[in-house]
């Protein structure tokens, strides 16, 4: 198995996304990231940045480089990865509000 495979099945499980939610967060098809992680293949350079900054994560450390994994503070990433988890719970005015929140001018 490769290393972008098991790393990024490790982040999934600690961020406890699946992967169809990876697939939505990272633009990747769901068969495409399927074959990814089953470890056979190596994914191009984009499809590698896009789950990189999906998880919160280095491209460098997905690829088996000897940073130590630490995820990125973004926290347009971290509020994405929220509503994606959430988003068929809430209701249209919790939605509405969200988005109030999200793009208020401070």
């Amino acid at each position: 198995m490769s290393v972008f495979a098991e790393r990024t099945k490790k982040l999934m499980v600690e961020n406890k996304i699946n992967q169809k939610e990876l697939s939505k967060l990272s633009g990747v098809s769901e068969p495409s990231l399927c074959r990814y992680l089953q470890g056979n293949i190596m994914p191009r350079m984009d499809v590698i940045i896009n789950v990189a900054n999906a998880l919160g994560v280095s491209q460098d450390y997905l690829i088996g480089g000897n940073c130590t994994h630490t995820t990125t503070t973004d926290p347009y990433v971290e509020t994405r990865t929220v509503v994606m988890r959430n988003r068929g719970q809430l209701s249209s005015d919790e939605k509405m509000n969200l988005l109030r929140i999200l793009f208020e001018e401070k």
